[in-house]
């Protein structure tokens, strides 16, 4: 539903989706609206599912009614009770999606944006759930939630948001934004032409005075980007990342000078600090020199030639042209191990990029290994 979501709204701004594609990821989503079982506690995949097909105007009243009605208490999370409201008030039945729209400000109310909980289906949070429930109650145009409280709730937040955080936050601050006038803020005595300022591309600094239009307070946020001049060193905060190569008889080897043609073993070690479960994403850039190797051969579990090893299954792993990535669910605080088969191809002396890993709730903790060199002759 999240991708078929992007998909959607990519579809409404004028962008170009394969016509087929969304066809099938529509009947999908239909498919498993039909066939999704009873629940007394849950219910997130569904309320995500109608949402979806509602925009498109692909869902089924009947199926909105019901699960307003018999289920609308079942909904375990403030953004599955928003999105069924949001699919509600797509068709026109304002009473009912805000009556779901009170439902999730309730709940976000009672639970707070604190969500204790680091183990959730959906990849949420408090924090995501807040600004989700706010961007779809003011795209639906509700007022069953105080947006002014939500948007002060998000604000004050601190610290790295997850993905899901960042995603639904932008498209809060979009759907709040629609007009230049909502944004209050001035710069260089003019509107600003939606939420975000463009200040400097690095080459030449341009002096801005922002001001707050009509007399009004305005929160801002400074981001900066930047590429770091000289390499990291290996570190971070919550696990320790290590990465090591080998021959495919287990002999430890030095990847600064390789031949042509050889084949060895990247090795990732993931060793967490903490006791509490996670989601875990592992990213390992390649040499521009060395490209994986027979990707289906550790993907499939066949390891007769590497006995020595005993790498961990990952939840999901692409073997790219540039990378080796991986998904991993971490339910205890042991040491979890990857490996991957990689084969040096072109000549020449290329910069190893760090391997890292990323906890997707709490992006502020991930480590980083070291950068090297690698020749390959």
């Amino acid at each position: 539903a999240y991708a078929s979501d992007f998909l959607s709204r990519a579809r409404a701004q004028g962008h170009e989706v394969p016509p087929q594609a969304f066809a099938q990821a529509m009947d999908n989503l239909r498919n498993r609206i039909n066939y999704a079982p009873d629940f007394d506690r849950g219910g997130a995949d569904i309320a995500y599912a109608l949402l979806v097909l509602a925009r498109e105007g692909a869902a089924q009243m009947g199926d909105l009614r019901y699960y307003a009605d018999v289920k609308g208490d079942a909904f375990a999370t403030p953004l599955a009770a928003a999105q069924l409201g949001a699919a509600l008030a797509a068709y026109g039945d304002q009473r009912r999606a805000d009556r779901m729209f009170a439902r999730a400000a309730q709940m976000i109310a009672t639970e707070g944006q604190g969500d204790s909980r680091l183990w959730r289906a959906d990849f949420g949070t408090g924090l995501r759930d807040t600004a989700g429930v706010l961007a779809l109650a003011a795209e639906a145009g509700s007022e069953a939630v105080d947006r002014a409280a939500f948007t002060t709730r998000l604000a004050a937040a601190e610290g790295r948001r997850s993905t899901q955080e960042a995603a639904w936050t932008l498209l809060a601050a979009h759907a709040l934004t629609r007009t230049p006038e909502d944004s209050g803020l001035l710069v260089n005595g003019q509107p600003v032409q939606g939420p975000f300022v463009h200040a400097s591309d690095g080459a030449q600094v341009q002096d801005l005075a922002l001001t707050a239009a009509s007399g009004r307070s305005a929160e801002i946020t400074l981001t900066t980007l930047g590429v770091p001049e000289v390499p990291l060193p290996a570190g971070g905060m919550g696990y320790t990342i290590s990465r090591s190569h080998y021959t495919l008889e287990g002999a430890p080897l030095d990847l600064q000078t390789l031949a042509v043609g050889t084949r060895f073993v990247t090795v990732l070690e993931v060793t967490p600090h903490e006791e509490t479960g996670a989601r875990l994403m592992v990213n390992d850039p390649l040499p521009a020199g060395v490209e994986i190797d027979n990707p289906n051969l550790l993907r499939s579990g066949d390891l007769r030639d590497l006995d020595w090893l005993k790498p961990a299954a990952a939840t999901h792993a692409e073997f790219r042209s540039d990378r080796f990535l991986a998904a991993l669910d971490l339910r205890e605080a042991k040491p979890v191990t990857l490996a991957y088969i990689a084969r040096a191809v072109t000549p020449g002396d290329f910069h190893h990029p760090a391997a890292s890993v990323e906890d997707m709730y709490r992006p502020a903790f991930r480590a980083r290994t070291g950068t090297g060199r690698v020749e390959v002759r």
